[in-house]
């Protein structure tokens, strides 16, 4: 099949969104399909990387870090493109992006059938009031104008796929996120369970390092050995600096920043994962990565750890905000032995399942719109 993807961001650029782009864009080239993406950037370029054709429209600023707008033109010229391209599926995601907006209504235009892809499973949480109603506006014009006139709506959590409902009225299919299994899975022997907590993500208000440090306090009387380890970015980087370098954890806790993928496989495995998020999670793939390199997890119930606890991964869950209650889970995994998983479990969140299942969704909608 052709397959375009319309999206507002697109790697280098790093988030959850990009990632399932790049990576699914990625595994439809290795299955012998034809994938272009047409994204946003801070200057107009039309290249081939990795097989894949990339062509990046200029837009503005963004927002956060996350939300740009393209400069005016830009619909004609994704017509345009659109039109060149010849594609048999228009891919979009995320109900509020503008090329979300424009991808979907251009591919309509031109007679093509749009899988919308829902990342999404609240409104936007964690930011200031202000942004908070502005985003929610969106959402109930724009976001559920997009999803209602989508031909295929993806969620790729079960807590996606009922906001979906409430928000458009629209059924959906589940499509969870998903990882390259054999990147992440030890390559020599499993390490054993060792004394160490992971906080993997963005560091920003909302995903919970403070209660990462507050839990790794507590825990030290008892656990003399522990160290911890901050993988992320985020404008709270220094805050979270400050914080540990006035507590007991100075000297046992680094905060690392951003690390390479053989990086983070390497401090994962045989450690312990703390997810203590409370934002409006779609479906972390951190949580799956933390699972195929044989770390065990503590989270909030988020989708991603509801789904991972369902087919038997070494999760544990806590309520959000539960201090004393994390502080006991956590001293409980830490005394466990270490749990490995089989690879029957890691083939259900491999890009190579969900790429087929994305074929045949996409095949289908494809030959109904003839």
């Amino acid at each position: 099949m052709k397959i375009a993807f319309v999206v507002n961001n697109y790697p280098p650029k790093r988030g959850g969104v990009e990632m399932h782009v790049f990576s699914l864009a990625k595994r439809l080239l290795a299955d012998g399909h034809t994938v272009t993406v047409v994204t946003l950037a801070e200057a107009c370029t039309d290249v081939m990387e990795d097989g894949i054709r990339v062509i990046r429209l200029r837009g503005t600023r963004q927002l956060g870090g996350v939300l740009g707008f393209p400069l005016p033109g830009a619909t004609r010229a994704i017509g345009k493109l659109i039109s060149e391209i010849e594609p048999d599926i228009v891919s979009v995601h995320t109900r509020f992006f503008p090329l979300t907006f424009i991808g979907g209504r251009v591919a309509r235009r031109s007679g093509i059938p749009v899988i919308h892809t829902e990342h999404g499973s609240d409104f936007v949480r964690g930011v200031s009031p202000l942004v908070a109603l502005c985003s929610k506006l969106v959402d109930l014009t724009v976001g559920r104008y997009t999803i209602r006139k989508a031909d295929v709506v993806l969620a790729i959590s079960s807590a996606s796929q009922k906001f979906i409902r409430e928000l458009a009225g629209k059924e959906s299919h589940i499509f969870h996120n998903a990882i390259n299994t054999e990147v992440f899975r030890p390559s020599g022997e499993p390490v054993a369970a060792r004394c160490n907590l992971v906080y993997l993500g963005r560091v920003v208000p909302g995903k919970g390092w403070e209660h990462v440090v507050e839990v790794a306090e507590r825990l030290l009387p008892d656990f003399p050995e522990l160290t911890v380890d901050f993988i992320g970015e985020g404008h709270e980087l220094e805050p979270l600096k400050t914080r540990i370098g006035g507590s007991s954890l100075a000297g046992r806790a680094t905060v690392h920043g951003s690390l390479s993928t053989d990086a983070i496989v390497g401090l994962l495995q045989g450690s312990l994962l703390m997810n203590p998020t409370t934002l409006s999670e779609g479906f972390q793939t951190t949580l799956l990565e933390a699972v195929a390199a044989g770390s065990s997890i503590v989270s909030t119930p988020v989708a991603a750890a509801r789904y991972l606890e369902s087919v038997g991964a070494n999760i544990h869950l806590v309520a959000a905000g539960d201090i004393p209650a994390w502080t006991a889970a956590t001293a409980d995994v830490l005394r466990s032995e270490a749990v490995f998983p089989d690879g029957a479990l890691l083939a259900q969140f491999d890009w190579g399942r969900r790429a087929s299942e994305f074929v045949a969704l996409a095949e289908r909608v494809s030959s109904s719109n003839e």
